[in-house]
């Protein structure tokens, strides 16, 4: 399989590129930043150029994006071209080329003010309605639909992934969001092959996230008492963080649910809560 891959010189575009190699798969990295994982440095809004580069390519993982960190610092309308025009430039040229899958990746933040608890924490499914906060949330579920309006025109088979928190942070906080709204960089990027890989027709929206230890009738005791909740599930986290002089958090307001990309990719994350701890031990 030949897949183009854009955001190639990003964290979770080179992984991806990585582990499509692992898979034998040839790959055309495509970014606006150089990197060892970048064949092409190249504007996704110019037509004329992924026209060309879209020959001969088999499938498409479109990972290329502006993020939450930009929105204070450039104009709403780089994110409109960036996010949601690059989107509408590729995905019409892959339809025009008959590629196989059209794997996106959008996130979680589109969900946006319904993350907001009310008497319990969000159990955040797939059925859960966005409500964009900024222009990011809003450009990103533009470009779902779009991608989601082109596959019912053209029958390419899409995937939208809502993807999770997966970039670095202070361990402390990243060590917390393991438990609710964080994953592993390299699960995130498994999610994606299999994404690609998995036979499937149609669109289809999913939340990839880690593998958390919580039940929806957690929820209403996450929000109230989380500290109890986990302790139930990791009797030793508390010992864990007091020796690096850390507190469990006293409130969870949210718990991202990755079932359905489990049903339908076979997405199975393997690095949770005890995983990423015991790696900071070694």
């Amino acid at each position: 399989m030949r897949v183009l891959v854009t955001g190639s010189s990003g964290q979770l575009g080179s992984e991806v590129v990585e582990q499509l190699k692992r898979q034998a798969c040839e790959t055309v990295g495509v970014d606006m930043v150089a990197g060892p994982a970048t064949d092409h440095l190249l504007d996704l809004c110019d037509a004329a150029e992924i026209h060309r580069l879209i020959k001969g390519i088999d499938a498409v993982i479109h990972i290329a994006s502006l993020y939450t960190p930009h929105v204070p610092l450039l104009p709403k309308q780089k994110f409109v071209d960036t996010n949601v025009s690059s989107t509408l430039t590729l995905i019409e040229a892959a339809a025009e080329a008959n590629v196989s899958r059209f794997v996106y990746t959008s996130t979680t933040s589109v969900y946006g003010f319904s993350l907001v608890p009310a008497d319990r924490a969000v159990w955040v499914t797939e059925a859960l309605a966005p409500q964009p906060r900024d222009i990011y949330d809003i450009t990103k579920l533009a470009a779902e639909q779009l991608c989601i309006n082109m596959s019912r025109e053209t029958d390419i088979p899409v995937v939208c992934l809502r993807v999770c928190r997966f970039f670095n942070e202070p361990p402390e906080l990243m060590a917390i969001h393991r438990l609710y709204r964080g994953a592993d960089l390299t699960d995130v990027a498994r999610g994606h092959i299999q994404a690609l890989m998995v036979e499937l027709s149609g669109a289809h929206i999913l939340n990839v996230a880690g593998p958390y230890p919580f039940r929806e009738q957690d929820t209403q005791e996450l929000l109230h008492d989380a500290r109890s909740v986990i302790l139930r599930y990791f009797p030793a986290a508390e010992r864990l963080f007091a020796k690096r002089g850390w507190k469990l958090p006293t409130t969870i307001d949210r718990v991202y649910s990755s079932r359905a990309a489990t049903g339908l990719l076979g997405y199975q994350p393997q690095a949770g809560f005890l995983e990423f701890l015991s790696g900071l031990c070694t």
